[in-house]
Order: C-alpha cells, then sequence, then structure tokens
C-alpha cells in the first residue's frame, strides 16, 4: 500500500510533461524552420539540435514586438533550457543564412520545472 500511494504522488509531475518531439528537417539555403509552443512561468522547455553545416538558431515570443530570449548565429549545434518570465507561445526558429542545404536534427520538449 505505502509503494503504491508513492507512485500516485510521483504520476503528477510526469503527467504535465510532454513527450519528446524529434525531427529531422533539410533547410534549403534562406529557408527557416519553427516550432511554436505554449510555455508558462512555471514550465521548461529543453532542447538540443545537431546540423551538417552552420545555423542562426533562436526562442523569441510576441509582447507588442519579438522579443528574443535566445540566440545563436552560425552555430553547427547547441542544447538547452529555457524558463519562460511569463505566460506565452514561445517558438524555435533555425534559419539556413549560407547558400547550401543543410540537414538538422532537433529534439525539444516542455516540462515542469
Amino acid at each position: 500500500m505505502v509503494f503504491g500511494a508513492g507512485v500516485a504522488l510521483v504520476a503528477p509531475a510526469w503527467a504535465e510533461d510532454a513527450p519528446v518531439r524529434v525531427v529531422t528537417k533539410t533547410l534549403v539555403a534562406s529557408e527557416a524552420q519553427k516550432e511554436c509552443l505554449s510555455l508558462n512561468n512555471r514550465q521548461r522547455l529543453h532542447y538540443k539540435f545537431r546540423a551538417d553545416g552552420p545555423l542562426s538558431f533562436k526562442v523569441s515570443h510576441q509582447e507588442e514586438k519579438e522579443v528574443v530570449d535566445v540566440k545563436r548565429d552560425g552555430t553547427d549545434s547547441a542544447s538547452g533550457s529555457f524558463t519562460p518570465r511569463k505566460s506565452a507561445d514561445h517558438c524555435l526558429v533555425w534559419t539556413n543564412t549560407g547558400k547550401h542545404s543543410v540537414t538538422l536534427r532537433y529534439e525539444f520538449q516542455r516540462g515542469s520545472q
């Protein structure tokens, strides 16, 4: 009985975590890939990506104008987590600023803090 009660207490925390989303996409020159999701200030966004060429990457949201929360230019990989200050729709955006196609593999997950 005690073991069952312990599992019941842990279950709601896992229920808040979304499944990991994994995507592979080839971006031609000047193409962008965008993934948006709603986050509140009690959630955390975990992300990582790898590409076979340099990309510009950002995490941003809209207020009166675009607010860039995380930005990396000319990188072929990154990972991290982000916690918003307030609830909003946040977007991860990868842009191929080069002249050749780049294959991108990324994953992200919305989870509780």
